[in-house]
C-alpha cells in the first residue's frame, strides 16, 4: 500500500479475537472491551447475526440494539415456499426445505432473546422517510451510563452519520466499521478516519474481497476496528502485514483474501 496510507496502520493489540463466522459477517475485536461493555449497537445486519451470537457468548449480560430496515420474516417464508415447490415437483431434496426451515427457526429464536431489541429502521442523515432514524435517536434509547460498542455495515451510508456518532465518543469504547466504495469515497474516507483518530486508535484492518484493491493498494471495501484512546493509547508498535493469518478469513470464501502491507 502506498506510504500516504500509513496513517491507517493499526497499533499492536494483544487481546484480539474474532467474533462471527469465518466469512462475511465476522469481525476482529478487543476481547476485554467486549467483556466489559453493557451495550452493543449494530447498524446493518442482513441475514447473518453470528457476530452478535458470539458477543453474547463472551458477555451474556450485554444489551443489543440492532437496526436494519431490510430484515424481516418475509424472505425466509418465501425461500421455504420456493424450495417446497421444488421438492413437490422433484427438482429439489427435502433437505433444502429443511435447511430453510432451520434458517427461519434460528431467526425467530435470536430475535426473541430478552437482551435483543430489533428496530426495522434505516440509519441515515438527514431524515427523509418514515423508516429513517438518526444517531441522536439511537443514543436517546440507551441509558447514559452504559458503555457501548458500535458496529456499522450500512453500505456507504456510514459517511453520512460518522460526525453524529463521534458526538457520543465518550460513551463508545470500541467502533467497528466497514467502509464502502473507497474508489469513489476516498476523500470522505480519509476525512472520516482523521476525525475518528482524534478519540480512537486503529487496532485492526481487513480488506473485503468481494471488491478489489485500488492501484494504490487500498481495498475498495475496508473493515476497521477502533478502540478508545482511554483504553489503549498509541504504543508506537504497529502491525504492517495483512490479513492476520490466525484471525482473518475471506469475506467471499471462494476467492483469495486481499493481501496488503505498510512500509516505512
Amino acid at each position: 500500500m502506498e506510504k500516504k496510507y500509513n496513517f491507517l496502520r493499526p497499533i499492536k493489540n494483544e487481546n484480539l479475537v474474532r467474533l462471527g463466522r469465518n466469512a462475511d459477517g465476522g469481525y476482529v475485536v478487543d476481547k476485554n472491551v467486549v467483556e466489559n461493555t453493557n451495550h452493543l449497537v449494530t447498524f446493518g445486519l442482513g441475514p447473518d447475526w453470528s457476530f452478535e451470537l458470539d458477543y453474547i457468548k463472551l458477555n451474556n449480560k450485554v444489551k443489543i440494539s440492532m437496526y436494519d430496515y431490510t430484515v424481516s420474516v418475509s424472505p425466509y417464508l418465501k425461500e421455504i415456499l420456493k424450495y417446497l415447490r421444488r421438492f413437490l415437483t422433484f427438482r429439489s431434496k427435502f433437505k433444502d426445505v429443511n435447511d430453510r426451515l432451520n434458517y427461519l427457526k434460528n431467526y425467530l429464536n435470536f430475535f426473541k432473546l430478552k437482551n435483543v431489541d430489533f428496530y426495522p429502521e434505516k440509519i441515515t442523515f438527514p431524515i427523509l422517510n418514515k423508516i429513517d432514524t438518526d444517531i441522536n435517536k439511537v443514543f436517546l434509547r440507551i441509558p447514559n451510563e452504559e458503555k457501548i460498542v458500535l458496529k456499522s455495515d450500512i453500505e456507504g451510508s456510514e459517511f453520512k452519520v460518522i460526525d453524529e456518532i463521534l458526538n457520543y465518543s465518550s460513551r463508545i469504547k470500541m467502533l467497528i466499521f466497514e467502509f464502502h466504495w473507497l474508489n469513489i469515497n476516498e476523500a470522505k474516507f480519509i476525512n472520516s478516519i482523521n476525525k475518528i483518530k482524534e478519540k480512537f486508535n486503529i487496532i485492526h484492518l481487513h480488506g473485503n474481497n468481494h471488491c478489489e484493491k485500488l492501484d494504490s493498494g487500498l481495498p475498495i471495501a475496508l473493515e476497521m476496528t477502533f478502540i478508545h484512546k482511554d483504553i489503549q493509547k498509541d504504543n508506537g508498535e504497529y502491525v504492517n502485514e495483512f490479513p492476520n493469518k490466525e484471525l482473518d478469513f475471506p469475506n467471499n470464501p471462494y476467492k483469495e483474501d486481499l493481501n496488503f502491507s505498510f512500509s516505512d
